[in-house]
């Protein structure tokens, strides 16, 4: 009979990264996770664990007393997270670090004991079933009608549904998807609309954006970004103050309709 064997692990996890997509709902597709001097492992939940992390060589293997430095949350570690679904956007994410390990926060925030949830924004490619309302956006850039590319597009629904976030890929396209629509919503008159209001803007780097042509486009309709991948958590930070004017539009449970933004450079 074959004896068993056994690996020793005497490393402890820095963190655990949930996947989630517009829903909400666990990514159970691969994903791939790198940064410098970090070290992953895909645990059977599907999470991502995080291992090693540069800065934080002495948490490693320190189980019954963490060490008290660096403070928690002071070192930032800039993931780039790329999903295996083309139906996903790669993304960067600035993952902080060390978490909370006391034992007695476990329900806060930045506990050790709660997965960091990593939102994966839909491409444009990404399918809408069922009741999902979904809303395809074209970014230009006013002066001269050229796409924008990287640019974050943002829809806020009335009645308090969530807001739904994507990235224009290098045609300027986005997808925006919101789960729980309802079906219909009072209108005037004491009578009901078919759909749902809501308000659409973009944010736009041109540090980061690329720009084309729709003549580029139709040459290379599938054109991969070119540039080291973007944080939409930090675009939207950094810049809120300069998003677009509010849009008005109307989404309708179970349909993909569409709409277009201009973006004037300041």
């Amino acid at each position: 009979m074959a004896a068993l064997a056994y690996d020793l692990l005497d490393r402890r996890a820095l963190a655990a990264l949930r996947f989630v997509d517009a829903t909400g709902a666990q990514v159970v597709t691969p994903v791939a996770v790198s940064a410098d001097g970090a070290k992953f492992v895909r645990t059977r939940s599907g999470l991502a664990a995080v291992l090693a992390a540069p800065g934080l060589e002495a948490h490693e293997s320190a189980f019954q007393a963490p060490p008290a430095a660096p403070a928690i949350g002071s070192v930032t570690v800039e993931l780039d997270v790329r999903p295996a679904c083309a139906e996903l956007a790669a993304r960067r994410f600035a993952l902080k670090l060390p978490r909370n390990p006391d034992p007695a926060q476990a329900a806060t925030a930045d506990s050790l004991f709660k997965p960091v949830e990593v939102a994966l924004l839909p491409t444009p490619r990404a399918r809408v079933s069922g009741l999902l309302a979904a809303l395809c956006v074209t970014v230009r850039r006013s002066d001269d009608q050229r796409r924008v590319g990287g640019a974050l597009v943002r829809l806020r629904p009335d009645g308090g549904l969530p807001e739904a976030r994507a990235i224009t890929d290098m045609a300027g396209d986005a997808l925006l998807i919101v789960a729980g629509a309802p079906l219909s919503t009072p209108g005037p008159g004491a009578t009901t609309l078919p759909d749902v209001g809501a308000q659409l803007d973009a944010i736009v780097d041109p540090n980061l954006a690329q720009f084309a042509s729709d003549a580029d486009v139709a040459a290379s309709p599938a054109a991969p970004w070119p540039g080291p991948l973007l944080d939409p958590d930090d675009i939207e930070t950094r810049l809120a103050g300069s998003a677009t004017a509010a849009s008005a539009v109307r989404i309708a449970c179970g349909q993909i309709r569409t709409a277009s933004l201009a973006w004037t450079p300041s």
